[in-house]
């Protein structure tokens, strides 16, 4: 008995796995930390500091960032929690794109957006306790922690989603020729 056929194989799962939307999940890393850099985004803040404003009313900046250490004064459980929140984001990614099977530009869009948005709700709750928030700032925080999150994973999963549809254009061929060397084998085996 071959290892494919075992109860307990797990040729299946590394297949999985080799397969996953790599590329998309890996934009999403780099787009988080690229974030963290704040010689990068500092300079970007100094030109266009409109972009500041949700962080000016208690919101948390851009997407969940990925950081070596804490920025600045922040104390390391903020660090913590943006690290925390930044993997939250890049999960839902992956596990949303793993997922998916048509339209994979929308399909890394919605992804993308939806990891922000949970990824920034995991810093929103955060936030809201560490500054003793009442119940109406909290909800306001909310509503505007997701609209604001909505928009930079818009901006965000506009490159996602082209790396994703990419992806999956520049794979297709080869998934198809994989799978029509598999039926040759299978067809040789039935004809013996």
């Amino acid at each position: 008995m071959s290892d494919e056929h075992g109860a307990f194989s797990a040729t299946a799962l590394v297949r999985r796995i080799q397969a996953g939307p790599w590329p998309a999940t890996v934009t999403v890393l780099l787009a988080s930390v690229l974030f963290g850099m704040w010689s990068l985004t500092g300079r970007i803040l100094t030109f266009n500091p409109e972009l500041l404003i949700p962080s000016a009313i208690g919101l948390p900046f851009g997407i969940p960032p990925l950081r070596l250490f804490p920025l600045g004064d922040t104390t390391w459980s903020f660090w913590f929690v943006d690290v925390v929140a930044a993997l939250v984001m890049i999960a839902v990614v992956w596990t949303r794109l793993a997922r998916s099977r048509q339209r994979p530009f929308l399909a890394g869009l919605l992804a993308t957006m939806l990891g922000v948005v949970v990824g920034n709700l995991v810093r929103i709750v955060y936030i809201s306790f560490e500054t003793h928030q009442g119940l109406g700032t909290y909800a306001a925080a909310l509503v505007l922690g997701l609209v604001v999150s909505v928009l930079w994973g818009l901006v965000v999963g506009l490159v996602v989603g082209l790396v994703h549809l990419l992806d999956r254009r520049l794979r297709r061929p080869a998934e198809a020729e994989t799978k029509a060397g598999a039926a040759r084998r299978l067809s040789k085996v039935g004809s013996r």
